[in-house]
This record gives structure tokens, sequence and C-alpha cells, in this order.
């Protein structure tokens, strides 16, 4: 005669509970790498949005492409192309740029926006994307008038599938020159250029760029995020003549 039994034995639970461990393990990896993906899909999302409005822009501006930062001489503020561009987009960016502060407005910002290598994060999570000061050029006062620039057209790019003209950014500035020389504390304004370098591993090793045709596309970062990149995206092309994509056509 059996008798009969009405539950687990202590063996037999610790044995589940293994197994349970174990695809646990192996499990929420990968569930972490699909929700990064996602979100890096949404950021490319976002990027491509950007860029159908950056070239409506230059259609009505005779191919020319708008400010990244313009502070009108007597004034306190800047605007910044986020607003030029925001006709095009219908979020309601601010015109002073720091009343966006805190705020996520629409396609402005990156899932992924608080992620930097060296874990700082801005107030400004709508300036996450950081518009390349080379081709949008910025007027602004912090600015010596000598690294102002000029705006560039369309057409005085040399390889527009190639220059940058928003690049991942932490969102103390609305633009960077790329600079990732000595960290990025580099160029006219160094933390411009920080605010780039410690942005550019958000997305799987890497982040995605705004190229001046107005498409979109995943680069992989250096390693270590803050080293010099010459085969991703490069600060200067003529410094890293193979790199996929560059900031300044010197």
């Amino acid at each position: 005669m059996h008798r009969r039994r009405d539950g687990f034995t202590l063996i037999e639970l610790l044995v589940v509970i293994a197994i349970i461990a174990i695809l646990a393990a192996i499990l929420f990896p990968v569930f972490a790498q699909a929700r990064g993906k996602s979100r890096q899909a949404v950021c490319l999302s976002n990027l491509k949005q950007l860029g159908t409005a950056f070239m409506m822009y230059a259609q009505d501006y005779d191919e020319t492409y708008p400010m990244c930062n313009y502070q009108a001489p007597g004034t306190a503020n800047n605007i910044t192309w986020q607003y030029f561009l925001d006709p095009y987009i219908k979020a309601a960016f601010p015109s002073v740029v720091s009343n966006s502060a805190d705020k996520r407005i629409s396609i402005f910002v990156c899932p992924e926006f608080g992620k930097t290598g060296d874990g700082t994060t801005s107030a400004r999570p709508s300036s996450s994307y950081g518009a390349n000061a080379y081709v949008l050029a910025a007027f602004d006062v912090n600015r010596p008038t000598s690294a102002w620039g000029t705006v560039k057209s369309m057409a005085s790019l040399q390889a527009p599938a190639q220059v940058v003209l928003l690049s991942p950014h932490r969102g103390n500035c609305v633009w960077s020159e790329g600079n990732d020389t000595n960290k990025g504390n580099t160029g006219s304004l160094p933390n411009c250029n920080i605010g780039y370098v410690v942005a550019r591993m958000r997305h799987n090793d890497g982040a995605n760029y705004l190229l001046g045709d107005g498409h979109a596309k995943w680069f992989r970062a250096p390693t270590p995020y803050d080293a010099v990149s010459t085969t991703g995206v490069a600060w200067r092309r003529s410094l890293a003549p193979n790199a996929q994509a560059w900031f300044w056509e010197d």
C-alpha cells in the first residue's frame, strides 16, 4: 500500500528554485537588450523626423540650414535650432531654451537621455540632441566671435551623407563641435564638447546621428567612450580620413 504525498519535498523545491534562477539569469539580459534596442529604434525615429524638418526648413530658406544658437544683440536669451524647426514639428518648443528645462518635449528627447558615460545628467532632456556647430553655426555670447562660423548650405557640403547635423548630447548645450581630443576638454567651449563625448554610447555601445542629407544612422562609440574616435564619427575629416562620418570637413 502506497502512502499519499500531499506536497513537494525540500529537495524538489530547491531544484525548482534553482531552475527559475538559471532561467532568470539567462533571460533578464535578453530582455534588457531588447528594451535597449526598442529605445534605440525610437531615438532613430526621432532623428529621422527631425531630419525631415531640417530638409523642409532648408527648402524654405534657399537650401540653408538653421542656426543652432542665436542671441540677438541686446538680449539675454538664446534662440536655438529646436525653436527654428518647431514650425515643422508643432511641439511648442519655447523661444527661450532655458524654459525647456525639465521638460520632455516631443521628438527632441532621446528615450535614453539620462544614460551617459560619466553618470552625469542635465535638466534639459529636450536638448538631448546637439547640433553640429561647424554646419549650423553658434552665434552665442558664451562663444568667442572668432568661432561663430557661418551657417552652411546643403550645396556647400562635400559629402552631406557623412556630415553630422545632430549628435547625442547630455543636454547642457544645444550644440557641440564633436571635438573629442583630450576627452572633449578642447574647442571653443569645452563643456559642450564634453556633453557630446559622454553621451555617444547611450545605445548599445554607440549612438544615433542625423546626417546632412536628412538620414539617420547608428554609429559605434570608441572604447572607452572618451577616447578619440577615428573609425566611427570623427571630429575632423583630415585627422581621420577613413572615418564613416565627421563633424568638420576640413
